[in-house]
């Protein structure tokens, strides 16, 4: 008796990107443009604000993002707007706080 087998794709757990560029990144272009029509669609500086600032910045995230993993940009947004201490080994200063604050609470 035989095992049934079947092809199985290797990067099934892989972000689907359009021209280099993952969802979340597009998502943020096209939201960029919306605004620039809603407050720009009526003025001479429609080519320019409409279509050259949403063009500028898929540029520059195609450039900046080459080389970089998956979620880069949203892993280092939530690293900077996170206020807290990051360290590999223990901060003796932050322990002794802690020891500090916990015995006088009690």
């Amino acid at each position: 008796m035989e095992l049934d087998t079947s092809p199985v794709h290797r990067n099934l757990d892989g972000q689907i990107k359009v021209m280099g560029l993952e969802a979340p990144d597009l998502i943020f272009v096209l939201l960029v443009a919306a605004v620039m029509n809603l407050f720009f669609g009526q003025t001479q500086f429609v080519l320019l604000a409409v279509f050259g600032v949403p063009s500028l910045i898929l540029v520059t995230l195609y450039i900046g993002k080459k080389g970089k993993p998956e979620g880069y940009l949203i892993h280092l947004l939530r690293y900077f707007l996170t206020p807290s201490f990051y360290s590999a080994g223990e901060d003796p200063i932050s322990k002794e706080r802690m020891k500090k604050t916990f015995y006088e609470i009690s």
